[in-house]
């Protein structure tokens, strides 16, 4: 089994095989082992990857798995060792890496045993503490991102003990490991490095695909100095490197691929959106001429499947100039149902509109049709005939968007407009 996971990765490198069959061939929890006395367990591409490594102190965990898996992953490092957890250090404070630090207190408390120490970046407190404050919020916006009705965000999250600010240097037993802290998908972002085993585990600073430096629903990201980390990764010569999600990179030369395309697609990006601001244009005008180079977006392991670059473009922009898009007509603007009832006005009516619409969007005009279907249902909205329509633009959508994200939000419009349409 371990060979046939090989000759996946391998497939995947060559962009002959799909994440989705990672996820399959992980079920459930695969242990890698990486090295003597590390290992990493994997149990799909939209859980976070954690590494174990073992001391003559106990165990250190690089982060903990999610709610769905924190169990089997720990299960699975059961397997392969028994000893106590000395040390969990968390890669960043989201929810998919962190959760399952609370199975790791449970099974100390069971056996009588110390809890681990969790060391984490500083500003990981602040991220838990916002996570408190905005709980409904979170829950609104990972259950559209996912595209799960219902979804509830994890409370009564487990908080570091100890918090670095710029590096640490910690010694585990015999096992010497190098905290580094970055901005990039997330502002209290943390890398390993074991210096004596050339391993570097990277948190989300790496993914296998295009960086999720855009979300547009999240909270600032930080694409320049997400390039800035990955150069300081690429610069330690790693022969393995365990990425946030997906599977492990073995070879200093995949590995100095991997980090050094990722930081070159969004120094790209981040350069020409710059550039063009520094002229004075719009993000309009910006969004329409930024393009991420296509030898770089044509890699396997940056495919925009997940965020787009369009979206980093806007995360780029709000880093540097602020929510204002330089249109003055957003800076105060009127009330959407009253634009949308003037705009159908003017057309002949929302019906018109509706029809325009679905004209664009069977020619493939699915960006011109979105806004006309939106004003048209705004202005008509007990109209269930142009919920159908509008139904019908979004399923367009979903189908033709590559980015998961995008296909998500896209899904939570059909979805809101079939039940705008039912009788």
């Amino acid at each position: 089994m371990a060979a046939d996971r090989t000759k996946l990765v391998d497939r995947l490198w060559r962009g002959e095989a799909a994440m989705e069959q990672w996820t399959a061939a992980v079920a459930g929890g695969v242990i890698h082992e990486i090295a003597d006395d590390v290992i990493a367990v994997s149990t799909g591409y939209l859980f976070g990857n954690v590494t174990a490594i073992r001391t003559p102190d106990g165990l250190v965990m690089v982060d903990t798995g999610s709610r769905e898996t924190a169990a089997e992953t720990l299960a699975a490092i059961r397997r392969w060792d028994a000893g106590p957890v000395h040390t969990v250090i968390y890669t960043h404070g989201h929810i998919d890496h962190i959760w399952g630090a609370r199975l790791i207190d449970q099974e100390a408390d069971a056996k009588g045993l110390p809890r681990p120490r969790i060391i984490a970046h500083r500003n990981v407190l602040g991220r838990l503490a916002r996570y408190d404050e905005t709980h409904g919020l979170n829950s609104i916006v990972m259950g559209r991102q996912f595209n799960t009705p219902g979804y509830s965000f994890p409370s009564d999250h487990r908080r570091p003990d100890e918090v670095y600010d710029d590096r640490l240097d910690l010694t585990v037993g015999d096992v010497e490991l190098s905290l580094v802290h970055g901005r990039g998908e997330t502002d209290d972002a943390t890398f390993v490095w074991l210096p004596r085993k050339r391993i570097l585990v990277s948190g989300d600073f790496v993914i296998w695909v295009f960086p999720n430096a855009g979300n547009p629903r999240k909270v600032q990201r930080y694409a320049p100095d997400w390039a800035v980390a990955l150069r300081r990764m690429q610069a330690l010569g790693a022969e393995i490197l365990v990425p946030g999600h997906g599977p492990v990179v073995s070879g200093a030369a995949r590995v100095a691929d991997m980090l050094g395309d990722g930081a070159a697609i969004l120094e790209s990006l981040v350069g020409q959106t710059r550039d063009l601001m520094n002229q004075g244009r719009s993000l309009d005008d910006i969004l329409h001429q930024v393009r991420a180079p296509r030898e770089l977006l044509a890699k396997p392991y940056l495919l925009p499947k997940y965020d787009d670059p369009e979206f980093v473009v806007r995360g780029i922009w709000h880093l540097y100039a602020g929510w204002h898009d330089g249109d003055p007509a957003h800076l105060k603007p009127a009330p959407a149902a009253e634009l949308a009832a003037e705009i159908a006005a003017l057309a002949g009516g929302a019906e018109t509109l509706g029809r325009r619409a679905e004209v664009l969007a069977e020619a493939g005009n699915l960006r011109l049709a979105v806004h006309l279907i939106e004003w048209a249902a705004t202005a008509a909205p007990a109209s269930r005939a142009l919920q159908r329509q509008r139904q019908n633009i979004y399923a367009r959508c979903v189908e033709t968007e590559p980015s998961l994200i995008g296909k998500a939000l896209f899904a939570v419009a059909r979805r809101d407009a079939e039940t705008r349409a039912a009788p």
